[in-house]
């Protein structure tokens, strides 16, 4: 049986204090925790003095992490800033801050940081996407016209995105060789968001060797499934030998971070593609109830995950 961490992001709308969180986790039964991008810096001290009296390993943070100081009165994300990003400016911020949260994530003995890594500046049109959905009218040739055109649109805009993101991986390959870490490029939610199957493609033959590496996301996965933009599994069955970490959390539709066991996703499909070392995450969305997450781990464990 694989160990499980627990992501700080279903306790993101509680007021806990460091040593109030561990005390939480410690009531599951899980092994290690992953620090995720709504942390402040104060509230990152208070769980840094409180791990020093608990079981709990942190395995892996989640960029940005903890907010950084010049987004202070945001409440965090992983796309504050784009490492994707034309203007260098706007990259330099991306890579300074990624660094910090790979400095951070090595003193706080972890194996890895999980990436959003931008996206293709284009116009979506996520409302319509989603209506094709609802009206369960998502393999309509309305539809499949809709798609190819919008993937083409991101075809077209993508080469900029990704110079961008090729540049930004190559500086933060050293720094997190130089501290120990991987890093896990996350497959997203939404079509236009990079990476997508052939941009990881991309990333993982130009980064072999390096600590960079896949990490999976069910939910996000089975919402791309569910769209038709993905197959089944495709994911996995391409880059589990890369494979570094996977969040686990249920998906219905497109409604995901729901605790395991209370969806429409296979877990069970899951085992044959993790490693002794994959790093398994369960991430639950802002406000789950106690209850719910302990019936998720309690699902997992029978599963043997």
């Amino acid at each position: 049986m694989q160990k499980l961490a627990l992501s700080t992001a279903f306790t993101s709308n509680r007021p806990y204090t460091g040593k109030a969180l561990l005390e939480l986790f410690q009531q599951f039964n899980v092994t290690g925790l992953e620090l995720d991008y709504r942390i402040n810096e104060a509230h990152y001290k208070r769980i840094r003095e409180a791990l020093k009296q608990s079981h709990l390993k942190v395995v892996s943070v989640h960029n940005f992490f903890p907010i950084p100081a010049v987004k202070s009165d945001s409440r965090g994300g992983g796309d504050l800033f784009l490492l994707s990003h034309p203007d260098p400016e706007e990259r330099k911020q991306a890579i300074k801050w990624t660094s910090r949260s790979i400095e951070h994530a090595h003193n706080l003995g972890a194996q890895a940081v999980v990436l959003h890594c931008g996206y293709v500046d284009m116009s979506p049109e996520l409302d319509r996407l989603y209506r094709y959905h609802r009206a369960d009218q998502i393999d309509s040739p309305e539809a499949r016209k809709f798609i190819h055109k919008k993937l083409a649109e991101r075809e077209q805009l993508k080469p900029k995105h990704m110079e961008s993101l090729l540049y930004s991986l190559d500086c933060l390959e050293r720094v997190a060789d130089k501290n120990g870490i991987l890093l896990g490029l996350e497959n997203r939610y939404h079509y236009h968001e990079l990476p997508g199957i052939k941009e990881l493609e991309i990333l993982l033959e130009t980064f072999k060797g390096a600590p960079i590496g896949y990490w999976h996301d069910t939910g996000h996965s089975h919402a791309n499934e569910t769209l038709n933009l993905l197959q089944s599994q495709a994911l996995l069955d391409r880059f589990s030998h890369r494979l570094i970490g996977i969040h686990l959390h249920d998906a219905i539709g497109l409604e995901d971070h729901l605790a395991p066991g209370r969806g429409e996703i296979e877990f069970d499909r899951l085992k044959s593609y993790i490693h002794s070392d994959t790093v398994l995450v369960m991430e639950l969305k802002p406000g789950t109830p106690d209850r719910e997450v302990v019936e998720g781990i309690q699902f997992l464990n029978r599963l043997g995950l």
